[in-house]
């Protein structure tokens, strides 16, 4: 889905003050495969994953949304356009423009071939910053946030990322995946949510005859999840799911628990229709269990916990 030039590559020109890039590159324990850019393509066409072509509403309200931004964030930061994003931080323009290209627009792209019915209508906001300090520096200065995760957050009030680039893309499309599901099932229960962002943190941007899709692979949360089932300290999928209690003291636990689980049903070829299930029935179903039934109808609910949990021990670190 592209647009040509027009008020979106004007905006991210207007708005950006100069060059840097002095950014540190992400390191390896954090990672999104990014997707690759067409060489046959334009080099200054920007992908949009709202539709074929940007509404002229929601790019004036990105363009208003950089500019509200712009005195917040000072000269030493470039802010870049490209609707429904609003990207700033203190890396250079092309540093945001290579995010964008190859991990915001591919990521959202996918997530709304595969899952979304209904696509962003407002701004969201991008910030990425390239060091911890800084990092640090901005989440105080623009929201007063402090003791934050090393990584990044999401803050949904304010539709707006706040990263620590530096420690790599996955957490980028961990909480782009947050913002997205927002507009398309704003009800979705905690541990789906946290589930499918999760899932993202480690991936890979595939495409097939149906378009983009991500592949979710195993990473850290693989270990101790092992080690709790191990130890029978994990409660039966139909328990956790019911668990209204996902941000309790075993919140460590019940993200692995979460993430696992969408892994399991992206393997078995049924994510996509569980989500689809969870969303038109969101009223009636708001913890989800019987769209978990819906996708998987020819096992009880204690042959689905014994047939993922067997799953969970024989996944591999290195795959």
């Amino acid at each position: 889905m592209l647009v040509t030039p027009g008020p979106i590559i004007w905006g991210s020109i207007a708005l950006s003050n100069y060059a840097r890039s002095d950014s540190a590159r992400p390191p390896a324990n954090n990672e999104v495969i990014p997707a690759q850019t067409n060489p046959q393509r334009e080099p200054n066409v920007q992908f949009v994953a709202v539709a074929d072509t940007v509404d002229e509403t929601l790019a004036a309200a990105c363009l208003a949304r950089a500019a509200e931004l712009r005195p917040a964030l000072g000269e030493k930061c470039e802010i870049l356009v490209a609707a429904p994003f609003v990207i700033g931080g203190d890396l250079s323009l092309a540093e945001l423009t290579t995010w964008h290209r190859q991990t915001i627009a591919p990521a959202a792209a996918a997530m709304a071939n595969r899952y979304f019915e209904k696509q962003p209508d407002r701004p969201i906001t991008v910030l990425l910053f390239s060091t911890k300090e800084s990092y640090e520096y901005y989440a105080n200065h623009l929201y007063r946030d402090r003791g934050i995760s090393i990584y990044g957050y999401y803050k949904p009030r304010e539709r707006t990322l706040v990263m620590n680039i530096s420690t790599g893309g996955g957490t980028l499309v961990h909480e782009l995946t947050h913002a997205l599901v927002a507009f398309d099932c704003p009800d979705v229960p905690d541990w789906f949510n946290e589930g499918l962002a999760s899932l993202h943190e480690q991936c890979r941007f595939r495409e097939d005859q149906r378009g983009p899709w991500i592949e979710g692979l195993v990473n850290w949360r693989l270990a101790r999840l092992q080690q709790e089932f191990a130890a029978k300290r994990v409660p039966a999928l139909v328990d956790f799911l019911q668990d209204d209690n996902f941000r309790g003291e075993r919140e460590a636990v019940n993200y692995g628990q979460a993430r696992y689980f969408c892994l399991f049903m992206q393997r078995r070829g049924v994510l996509e229709k569980y989500y689809s299930a969870l969303r038109q029935n969101i009223d009636e179903d708001p913890r989800g269990l019987k769209a978990v039934a819906a996708v998987f109808p020819d096992r009880t609910w204690a042959e689905l916990d014994a047939e993922f949990r067997q799953f969970v021990a024989d996944l591999q670190a290195s795959e």
